[in-house]
C-alpha cells in the first residue's frame, strides 16, 4: 500500500491544524517539512512515525486508502461559536481514551445509565435552580452529604460516586489547562466525564464535574472552562452548577453560625468556600448572584489574587508518603462505574482481560485488585476516602 497524503491532510483539516502549527510541534522548520513529506517515492517512515505520534495516530492511517473516523473531534465551548478546535497530543488521547471506553460499555452490551433528567435551554432564572435542585434529589446528595463532608476533597469524592452510581462515567485524566478544564461525551446510555487533574483542585474539579453534567443533561458533547463564558451554553452550565453545588433553599443551612459580610475579604471568600466546600471562585461568583456579596465582589476578588495566584489552581497532596497503592490510582483515573461495569464484565468471562486492556489500557495485573477494591468501599468509608492523582 503507498502513502496516501489526503490522509494527512483530511486528518489536520479536522484536527483544526495546520501545516505550520504541525512542523511547530515537530521542531522542524514548513519548509523542512514539507521536504521531507515530498520525498520520492513517498516520505520516509522516520517522519511518518513523528507526524503519527504527534497526532496520536497509528503510523498505518497514511497508508490507508481513505482517512479513518477520528472519535476525537469535540467543539470547543470556551468559544463565542462553538466547533472543533486545535488540541495539544494529550489532549486529543484523553478524548480518544474517553470515547474507546465509551465504545468498549457499548459493544460489550454493558448495562446502560439510569434515564436522566433533560435539561431544557429555555430554562432560566427560578426555572434553573429548581431544576438544578430536582437533579441533585435525582442523585441523591443531600444537605447533610454537603456540612458533614470533612472537605472538599471529601465533597468530591462523594458527589462523583452518586453521579457514577446513575450510570455516568467519570474519569480522570491530565492535559494542559490551556485546553480545558474537562470535556463530556453525551449519550443516553453510555455518558462520559473527564476532569482535568492538571492544577485543578478538588474544589475546583467539582465545579468542572457538575459543569460537564450539565452538559451531559444537555445532550451536549464538548469542551470547557466553566470560567470562560463566552456563549449561552456554558453560561447557562455555570448557573447550572451553582445552583446544583449551593442551592438557594440550603443557605441557612450551609452559612449557619457565619456571619456574611457584604463587602467579602480574599480570606473571609477562602473561609466560606471551605464551609461550603466548593472552590473560591464559584463561592464568590455564587453568593454575588445570590446578592449576599455586593455587586462587583468576583471583579474585586480577581484583582486581589492577581499577584498571588489563583488558589483554585493549586493543591497539597493529601496521601500519606510514598507512592500511593494502585488501586487507589486506578480508582482516581477510571472511577467507580467503570469498576462496576468492567468488573462484573470480567467476573461473567463476557470480556477478557487481554481485550479489556486493549480497549481501556487498563493492564490486566491491575484489573482485579481495582475492581475489588472499588467494590469494598462502603458508604461511611467515602468520607474517609483519600484517592491521589498518578
Amino acid at each position: 500500500m503507498a502513502y496516501n497524503p489526503s490522509v494527512l491532510r483530511n486528518v489536520l483539516k479536522a484536527r483544526s491544524l495546520t501545516r505550520a502549527a504541525l512542523s511547530d510541534r515537530l521542531g522542524i522548520t514548513v519548509a523542512d517539512l514539507e521536504d521531507e513529506l515530498q520525498r520520492e517515492p513517498e516520505p520516509g517512515q522516520g517522519i511518518l512515525n513523528d507526524i503519527a505520534k504527534e497526532l496520536a495516530l497509528p503510523p498505518f492511517v497514511f497508508y490507508m486508502r481513505e482517512t479513518p473516523p477520528l472519535h476525537d473531534i469535540l467543539p470547543d465551548f470556551r468559544s463565542a461559536t462553538p466547533a472543533p478546535s486545535a488540541k495539544s497530543r494529550s489532549a486529543t488521547e484523553a478524548i480518544q481514551f474517553a470515547a474507546s471506553i465509551q465504545r468498549a460499555a457499548r459493544e460489550s452490551r454493558a448495562p446502560g445509565a439510569a434515564e436522566l433528567p433533560r435539561f431544557r435551554t429555555e430554562r432560566e432564572g427560578k426555572a434553573v435552580e429548581n431544576f438544578a435542585l430536582k437533579v441533585r434529589s435525582h442523585f441523591g446528595i443531600t444537605v447533610e452529604d454537603q456540612l458533614d463532608a470533612r472537605d472538599a476533597r471529601s465533597f468530591y469524592v462523594l458527589c462523583r460516586k452518586k453521579i457514577e452510581d446513575k450510570g455516568i462515567f467519570v474519569l480522570h485524566d491530565s492535559f494542559p489547562e490551556a485546553d480545558g478544564s474537562g470535556f463530556c461525551l453525551a449519550d443516553d446510555e453510555y455518558p462520559v466525564i473527564v476532569v482535568n487533574t492538571k492544577q485543578q483542585t478538588r474544589a475546583r474539579r467539582l465545579f468542572t464535574l457538575i459543569h460537564e453534567l450539565a452538559h451531559l443533561l444537555l445532550r451536549k458533547s464538548g469542551i470547557s472552562d466553566p470560567f470562560v463564558r463566552h456563549n449561552s451554553t456554558e453560561k447557562l452550565c455555570n448557573e447550572f452548577a451553582g445552583c446544583f453545588l449551593v442551592p438557594e433553599a440550603y443557605l441557612p443551612h450551609l452559612l449557619s453560625g457565619i456571619n456574611v459580610t457584604e463587602n467579602p475579604t480574599p480570606d473571609f471568600i477562602a473561609r466560606v468556600a471551605r464551609r461550603l466546600k466548593i472552590s473560591q471562585q464559584a463561592t464568590v461568583l455564587r453568593l454575588e448572584e445570590l446578592q449576599i456579596f455586593a455587586a462587583g465582589s468576583h471583579l474585586n476578588w480577581l484583582r486581589a489574587i492577581h499577584n498571588l495566584g489563583n488558589p483554585d489552581y493549586s493543591e497539597k497532596g493529601g496521601g500519606a508518603n510514598g507512592p500511593p497503592p494502585q488501586e487507589k490510582v486506578k480508582l482516581a483515573k477510571y472511577g467507580f462505574h467503570f469498576a462496576a461495569v468492567f468488573g462484573a464484565l470480567l467476573r461473567h468471562d463476557q470480556i477478557s482481560d487481554i481485550n479489556l486492556f486493549r480497549l481501556t489500557g487498563l493492564k490486566p495485573k491491575f484489573q482485579r485488585t481495582y475492581f475489588d477494591y472499588a467494590s469494598s468501599i462502603t458508604n461511611n468509608e467515602l468520607q474517609f476516602l483519600e484517592l491521589d492523582d498518578d
